[in-house]
């Protein structure tokens, strides 16, 4: 917002600044020709009481800030015909010798030159210079040139709307229209910060003419002012011709163009009156390259304060780099979420494939323990039968023969038994391992903690986010409603530091205007009248005094107007909305989606929480499932060992049946072991069917969260790519097209606008001069009289 505020203030700044720079100088009267030493001895066209009088009335308009401190004054005279046609050049120069000193050299490429107020002479050194014999004063001399000057005048006479020649127009009476055109045909190459660029040399035209009441009335003036003076009217025009083009061709900002465009910097004069016996004795025009010096330099020094623009370009390219990282950090979490979503994929088919076996295992372990409950209840009836062998021989060689076949079998049996539990004990320690992790692997179990840990970090983030894109839009809808506010603000500003200027307590244009009507009801009475009536010296020179400085802030607050209509203009044209409604839709769009992407995330917590829990139900029995495989592998082993000892004994009974007696005990032994084996087996079955069991919900609750956690997946997935889309949408349409609004090298149009004020695009002398010499020139062109008796 600040550097937005920086962009315009200091393109205001710039044109309001100009604007009243050139008021000033073309409104501010502190001109003096006393010390004009050949007034008295230049060719006159028309009574020396007319040109006297007009020539004061124009000095009075300007101000040359520099002639005072320069070592060299120059005025050339230049006689025209009634349509501004030159015929006759002649300059009069005044050489100061501060220093006292006997001698003074000059450039000059004039030619007839004479002293005119001295009888010094000079010596001609053959080089274009020439050394005076001061003897101590100043030299005044003047000479004739027929060098081109460097502003054309140009005059054209309309009577009734129709042109006309000035000769044919002596004498009529009508609408009568003179229209004043000034060329400038000066060219300068100046530096402009690391660049040269081609200027023009500033001239500020002054034209006048007096025109007498009797014969012009209605007279009105397009760029200057009429002055009553008793029975005449004497009309100033202003004109600063080729300065406005050669500023535009300069700068390249277009909105500092448009509002150039709308300071009026005139390059014409035109009058008009209605006319009885068209006569007219004279026109007179002054032009100086020297009047926007002093105020032109103060309106840029006051740009520079007011307005940092290394700050401002450096802000507009932070802008742009950080939009340009935000778009590319957006197009980077999808593809980590991309990759998150694959690895969910691949964990609920992994935890689908688990709990299937799982399943398996559960029926799997519960027919082992239906098989292991059989026989411990057969080891009873074997018991049984073993106690009938004690006691019943008679038929214990045939169940003798019988049992060594069965417990053969049943040793064999036994031994596939052992080795399945074995294997059965092997898998399930690895399955434990799996949960548990070792120093390669951090476990099933941890993953998973770690997993729900990390999603919720990131929804966590993205609450955060969605946050500060709210703030972002809030943000954004504050610049545009500060923007739009802006210009009513400054011009309320810069009209209230015009009024505190002004002395009297004027606050307003009528204020101004009604001080200015009074100050003309004075004017008339002339300088020396005016000073005796209030009985005080210089008191006519501070009334005009008061009355151009009352002109001069009129003219600022008519600038002021125009600049803040139009940076109203620019804010409010369709481009500018366009543009502000992109950035608003931009933020609002970043906001919205960085709440789906919030509530993504919020799925993926809740299915990574459940997938924790799942795991952890799991892992308990895996561990369960541990302790009984391991149980089992134990009463495997004793059983084995019980059915080698029951084979061994049927073997020995059917072998020699007078060991019957001590086989029966030995067996009823090895029954009892056996009976005891099967019995820890059918336990161990039953904790192992419990672990399946456990393991068979635990993995069903892991296939059910790993399908939640792949599901809020692809919601991430998807509001992170509409989120990349939307980031890279609010970047192009909105960010990028901001920065490039308020982006610009506005250092370089500063650098032009101060070339084209600088002392090398100044226009110094018309006849030559010395390097090193500080010299002046102005310019009086005075056209020939237009009377009827030369008709």
């Amino acid at each position: 917002m600040e550097r937005g505020n920086n962009m315009i203030k200091w393109k205001k700044y710039m044109c309001v600044a100009l604007s009243a720079a050139m008021m000033a100088t073309l409104t501010t009267g502190c001109g003096d020709t006393s010390n004009d030493s050949t007034t008295s001895d230049k060719a006159e066209a028309t009574t020396e009481s007319d040109s006297d009088t007009l020539q004061d009335a124009l000095a009075a308009e300007i101000s040359a800030d520099d002639s005072d401190d320069a070592d060299k004054e120059e005025t050339v005279y230049v006689l025209a015909d009634a349509d501004g046609t030159a015929n006759d050049v002649t300059v009069s120069t005044w050489l100061k010798n501060a220093d006292g000193s006997e001698g003074l050299n000059d450039k000059t490429n004039l030619s007839d030159i004479e002293n005119v107020k001295g009888y010094e002479g000079y010596k001609d050194n053959g080089d274009g210079t020439i050394t005076w014999a001061a003897n101590g004063s100043d030299i005044y001399y003047q000479g004739k040139s027929s060098e081109k000057l460097p502003v054309d005048v140009k005059i054209t006479y309309k009577l009734d709307g129709e042109e006309i020649e000035p000769s044919e127009l002596a004498g009529k009476s009508g609408k009568v229209t003179i229209r004043f055109d000034y060329t400038n045909n000066t060219k300068q190459t100046v530096k402009a910060g690391s660049k040269n660029s081609e200027v023009i040399s500033p001239f500020v035209m002054l034209s006048g003419m007096i025109l007498p009441v009797d014969k012009f009335s209605n007279v009105q003036v397009e760029n200057g002012k009429v002055i009553s003076e008793g029975s005449n009217q004497i009309v100033v025009g202003y004109a600063v011709p080729g300065f406005k083009q050669c500023l535009q061709k300069g700068i390249d900002d277009s909105k500092i163009q448009t509002a150039i465009d709308n300071i009026d910097v005139p390059d014409y004069v035109e009058v008009s009156a209605d006319v009885t016996d068209f006569e007219l004795a004279m026109t007179m025009t002054v032009a100086a390259s020297d009047l926007l010096d002093s105020d032109a330099e103060d309106a840029i020094d006051e740009v520079k304060d007011k307005a940092d623009i290394s700050d401002l370009s450096s802000s507009a390219d932070k802008l742009g780099s950080s939009a340009d990282q935000l778009e590319e950090g957006s197009g980077k979490i999808t593809n980590g979420l991309e990759t998150l979503k694959d690895g969910t994929y691949s964990l609920k088919n992994g935890a689908e494939t688990l709990a299937n076996g799982a399943a398996s295992l559960k029926d799997y372990t519960s027919q082992l323990a239906d098989g292991t409950s059989k026989i411990s209840s057969a080891m009873d009836s074997l018991d049984a039968g073993i106690t009938s062998i004690k006691t019943g021989s008679a038929a214990l060689n045939d169940g003798a023969k019988t049992l060594a076949s069965g417990a053969k079998t049943l040793d064999t049996s036994i031994g596939t038994l052992q080795t399945g539990a074995d294997t059965l004990n092997s898998g399930v320690k690895e399955l434990q391992a799996g949960f548990a992790g070792d120093s390669n692997s951090v476990g099933l179990s941890k993953g998973a903690s770690s997993l729900a840990s990390g999603v919720k970090t990131a929804y966590d983030g993205s609450q955060a986010l969605a946050k500060g894109a709210s703030d972002i839009k809030t943000g954004v809808d504050t610049l545009i409603t500060m923007m739009k506010g802006m210009p009513t603000q400054v011009v309320t500003q810069a009209e209230a530091n015009v009024y505190s200027q002004l002395s009297g307590n004027i606050t307003s244009e009528a204020g101004i205007d009604a001080a200015m009507a009074q100050i003309e009801q004075a004017l008339p009475m002339g300088q020396a009248a005016y000073d005796a009536y209030v009985q005080q010296e210089g008191a006519y020179a501070q009334l005009i005094e008061q009355y151009n400085g009352l002109a001069q802030a009129k003219g600022a607050l008519n600038a002021i107007d125009q600049i803040g209509e139009s940076l109203t203009a620019t804010i409010t044209d369709e481009k500018t909305a366009t543009q502000i409604k992109s950035l608003q839709d931009g933020a609002a769009t970043l906001d919205t989606k960085m709440g789906e992407l919030s509530a993504g995330l919020k799925s993926a917590n809740d299915g990574a929480a459940t997938l924790s829990a799942g795991v952890d139900k799991a892992y308990t029995g895996v561990k369960a499932l541990a302790s009984g495989t391991g149980d089992l592998a134990a009463g495997a082993k004793a059983l084995k060992n019980g059915s080698k000892s029951l084979s061994d004994g049927a073997a020995s009974l059917s072998k020699n049946m007078n060991t019957l007696y001590q086989g029966s005990l030995t067996l009823a032994t090895g029954s009892g072991e056996l009976k005891t084996a099967a019995s820890t087996l059918d336990t161990s079955a039953g904790q192992i069917a419990d672990g399946a069991k456990s393991l068979s919900e635990g993995a069903d609750q892991l296939n059910s969260g790993s399908k939640t956690l792949d599901s809020g997946a692809d919601k991430l997935v998807s509001g992170s790519k509409t989120l990349s889309d939307g980031m890279k949408q609010f970047n192009e349409d909105g960010i990028k097209k901001i920065t490039k609004l308020f982006a610009g090298n506005y250092q370089e149009d500063i650098d032009y606008i101060e070339a084209l004020f600088s002392d090398d695009a100044k226009y110094t002398s018309f006849g030559g001069a010395i390097d090193g010499t500080k010299s002046t020139v102005k310019f009086i062109y005075e056209t020939a009289a237009i009377k009827a008796d030369d008709k």
